[in-house]
């Protein structure tokens, strides 16, 4: 999940030419006024108004004439917001201004490192360590694509300056299906449920973002992408960080971790599903030694707690480093994705066997037999990222990983097998690349009696994604199940999910039967004394919550459908909006604007297409 951290990508690019802002400038407007300009440029101000009254504050009574020369891309305004417009018009600047002969970008990223402080766009900190951070990468792309301007604000701002000459948005693809094989008939499902027991536990966790560096009265309200960790330059009115965690810019504490694996290890479950981001938030001051040393120590905790405990775990995006950095194959400079992947071929290795472990060491995806008749396939799906801008040299089917699955479920397909797919990033995502997402939810719909169910993380919220078919897009035919995160960043509550599935007999659906959401109650906790121990509440259960007789993509598709046409179903509504929060709303009540946000997103799971599957809402 990117929430705050993300917007200091653009420090690359958006600030650079605040000289080139300054040729425009009357001589008469205060350094400060110049200055506020491009940082309100940054900070996404699209009223111009607003623009001109602050201008004229500080711009020493400048006459209209003249504010006006402050806008010197007013004729760009056709191609989108200000803030895109503005994007467009200095990366096309700064790219021609640092960009050497050889095509080379040398002294860019230093002009940014001066112009993120001068600006005080970021603290020192932040701003030496993000342009240090992504220096490599920024570099080695500007010079192998050329990329435009108006490219580069298609990455950095995709939903308001959206490019189509992107390579994945210019170039279509599409992973090859076969069609329908006949079912044998002698190899269909047989219950036989004598003596054995009926139902699986499955205990389902993501987004941990440990942060080693929380402390106990550190500012919540910092002026850094991550909080609770310094106690330094408080104001009298600053929240201090709770024992337990807090609610905001926070990660989650090394010692609530353990307490939720303490609480959790009293459980038996049958096996668990962990879908990644494992490191805290604080991007611009990681290594790849800082990443690895998380997940070693994640992994270690993980195996103390459920010794006994099959653990089946998928990668996250914050894994790498930098963040969101997942080069295919082919990258094999010191780029190179190798070292994570080796690092989690040996982590993962008390849990996978062989075959699985391999897979992992080339792409960082697997699967894996957990009982007869029922397998798990954990995606990378950093390789739908779209802030993953190694995906940009050659977007068709990065790592071959789509073929790949479509190999893995025609064989299950043949082998009567049920699967469970996990993985990170939901493909319903705006985060997900369309086409990815497009050729993601063909393969679903093909094995559509072979995959049982999906599980991913990322959003930290609790929400679901239903499928449905390409013909009339409104006969449900998958689910994918989106688990809430362990940490509260950004001002959640931390929780976890539970599922109760059909099997462990001969001729399980592996189906899944209800699941419930716990929590740890922030606000509650952090008012008893630190040596009581923190207990997880249940939140609720699905199947009780909106009285569902099972979770079914029909039953699900049945009730989002009340919550569309029947005004007796709000209050139903309004618990999925308040559980999706895990009980902490931005907002007593979602509005009908966000009402129909949240149903788009739970129909939306393709990626950019959201009109196709909300028109009617």
């Amino acid at each position: 999940m990117e929430k705050k951290t993300i917007s200091l990508f653009i420090i690359f690019f958006v600030i650079v030419t605040k000289k080139e802002f300054s040729s425009a400038l009357p001589t008469n407007i205060s350094e400060e006024a110049e200055l506020r300009f491009i940082k309100n440029v940054y900070e996404g101000e699209d009223s111009r108004t607003l623009f001109m009254e602050k201008v004229q504050k500080l711009g020493r009574n400048n006459t209209d004439a003249e504010l006006n020369m402050l806008l010197p891309y007013n004729n760009l305004m056709s191609l989108g917001s200000l803030k895109c417009s503005a994007c467009k018009l200095t990366l096309e600047y700064a790219l021609w201004k640092f960009k050497k002969p050889d095509g080379t970008y040398d002294g860019l990223p230093e002009f940014v490192e001066s112009a993120c402080k001068r600006l005080k766009i970021e603290t020192t900190d932040v701003c030496d360590g993000i342009v240090t951070t992504y220096k490599s990468v920024v570099l080695t792309l500007l010079h192998e694509l050329q990329l435009t301007g108006e490219q580069v604000c298609g990455l950095i701002l995709p939903s308001t300056c959206y490019s189509a000459d992107l390579p994945w948005n210019k170039i279509k693809w599409n992973v090859t299906i076969p069609g329908v094989i006949p079912k044998n008939a002698t190899s269909s499902y047989t219950r036989n449920t004598r003596g054995t027991k009926s139902t699986a536990r499955v205990l389902h966790l993501s987004d941990i973002h440990m942060d080693l560096n929380y402390k106990l009265g550190g500012n919540v309200d910092c002026s850094e992408p991550l909080c609770c960790r310094d106690t330094k330059k408080m104001k009298s009115d600053s929240r201090q960080a709770g024992y337990w965690g807090s609610l905001g810019y926070c990660d989650t504490p090394y010692w609530t971790l353990e307490n939720f694996l303490q609480q959790t290890s009293k459980n038996t479950y049958d096996y668990i599903i962990w879908t990644g981001d494992l490191p805290a938030h604080n991007d611009w001051s990681q290594s790849r030694d800082n990443q690895i040393s998380v997940l070693y120590n994640l992994t270690s905790l993980l195996i103390k707690y459920f010794p006994k405990t099959p653990i089946y775990p998928s990668l996250g995006n914050h894994e790498s480093f930098p963040v969101n950095s997942f080069p295919p194959r082919y990258v094999d400079d010191n780029n190179s994705i190798t070292w994570l992947y080796k690092a989690l071929t040996k982590a993962w290795s008390p849990w996978l066997p062989a075959d699985a472990l391999k897979s992992v060491s080339q792409s960082g995806c697997y699967t894996t037999l957990v009982r007869p008749r029922f397998r798990i396939v954990s995606l990378n799906m950093n390789y739908c990222n779209q802030q993953n801008w190694w995906m940009l040299i050659n977007p068709v089917d990065p790592n071959h990983e789509l073929e790949w699955l479509v190999s893995t479920l025609l064989k299950a397909e043949l082998n009567d097998e049920r699967v469970h797919i996990l993985g990170h990033i939901p493909p319903g995502s705006p985060d997900c690349l369309p086409i990815w997402s497009h050729n993601y939810y063909n393969i679903i719909n093909r094995f559509k009696d072979t995959i049982v169910a999906q599980f991913f993380g990322h959003t930290h919220w609790d929400q679901l994604e239903i499928f449905y078919d390409e013909k009339t897009k409104s006969v449900p035919t998958n689910m994918a199940y989106v688990a809430p995160s362990i940490t509260t960043y950004p001002n959640m509550h931390p929780g976890y999910r539970e599922y109760v599935t059909d099997g462990l007999y001969e001729g399980s659906t592996w189906k899944v039967l209800d699941h419930s959401t716990y929590i740890l109650n922030l606000t509650k906790v952090n008012s008893q004394p630190a040596t009581q121990e923190a207990k997880w509440d249940m939140l609720y259960s699905a199947r009780s919550a909106f009285n569902l007789t099972d979770l079914s993509a029909t039953s699900w598709n049945e009730l989002v459908n009340t919550w569309i046409t029947q005004d007796g179903a709000e209050s139903s509504f309004q618990k999925y909006y308040y559980y999706f929060y895990k009980g902490n709303p931005p907002t007593p009540v979602c509005d009908k604007s966000c009402k129909k946000s949240m149903l788009c997103d739970i129909k939306s799971a393709r990626s950019g297409d959201s009109q196709d599957f909300c028109n009617n809402l």
